[in-house]
């Protein structure tokens, strides 16, 4: 089933085609689950367009959000890199197939995708965004998703276009991946991200390991476990994984504490504000540094 024209968003009941994707709408809440990308074949892309990035109708939550918060908070916008959307336009498999099989048609379809995300990038920040957060996952527990050298080729050239775009406008960006990311870390450093996210501790991504390697060159955020200890521990053992979290990166700065990813429905809610407690009591650098230094 081709998309020969363009991917704008279409509502068919409870089905929705949004960039070349297809979803499903929950029928008891508001969430949208993914069910398969539009493109099967090269033939399918010929007339592929992307929604008009610069539509401020489809970013009417970001300008209602500035209207009402840009005072008292920095506003921060999601857009996406070089993996998510093209997976999913070809499926997962598929496009890691197209790496090696038809990788010009990878490339095509990264560009596309990219092209489409820098021009959204500039509406988001035209409409007020503070910084940005670019949220492709690329690897998972065990590994990435591609090889080192595949990475060099289909995702960090144009990770490093979205952050540049950024910055010029002088304006930060995030990047989020989640999963064990040693074997690229050094090439998602070198775009020149502002920010690295989340630092998974269940894919042993041990926070103190990144800090000392990469934390005069990159600001790192994260690693507050949201797998076992935010939804299934206690207070007390919330505040202790806050304390290890800045005992770990705190000192010299760069490092913005959080969950390990989201702050998820099965987050418990006192949980949920001892993170944000402990961090205010303990993560202020007056206080940080008696606190490290006992």
């Amino acid at each position: 089933m081709g998309c020969r024209t363009s991917c704008q968003v279409r509502q068919f009941g409870n089905i929705s085609r949004r960039l070349g994707r297809i979803w499903r709408k929950s029928e008891h809440s508001n969430v949208t689950y993914y069910l398969k990308g539009t493109i099967e074949s090269p033939d399918d892309f010929e007339g592929f367009s992307p929604p008009d990035p610069h539509d401020y109708k489809r970013l009417k939550t970001l300008q209602r959000l500035v209207k009402i918060n840009k005072a008292e908070m920095a506003i921060i916008s999601g857009v996406h890199d070089a993996f998510e959307i093209p997976s999913m336009i070809r499926g997962v498999e598929n496009f890691l197939f197209d790496y090696y099989r038809n990788p010009r048609f990878a490339e095509r379809l990264i560009e596309t995708c990219v092209e489409y995300n820098i021009e959204l990038a500039k509406a988001m920040i035209d409409l007020g965004a503070d910084a940005l957060v670019t949220g492709d996952d690329y690897a998972y527990k065990k590994g990435p998703l591609m090889s080192p050298g595949h990475f060099r080729r289909f995702v960090a050239p144009y990770l490093k276009m979205i952050v540049d775009a950024s910055h010029q406008y002088s304006v930060p960006i995030v990047k989020h991946t989640d999963g064990y990311l040693w074997p690229v870390l050094d090439e998602i450093v070198n775009t020149g991200a502002d920010a690295l996210h989340p630092i998974e501790p269940q894919a042993s991504m041990r926070l103190e390991d990144v800090k000392e390697r990469y934390g005069t060159r990159i600001c790192i955020a994260g690693n507050v476990d949201v797998s076992s200890v935010l939804p299934l521990g206690t207070v007390e053992e919330t505040v202790i994984e806050v304390k290890r979290c800045l005992k770990e990166a705190a000192n010299g700065g760069g490092y913005i504490l959080s969950s390990s990813n989201s702050i998820h429905d099965s987050v418990k809610p006192e949980n949920f504000r001892a993170m944000i407690e402990a961090a205010k009591k303990y993560g202020r650098y007056g206080n940080c540094a008696r606190f490290l230094a006992g």
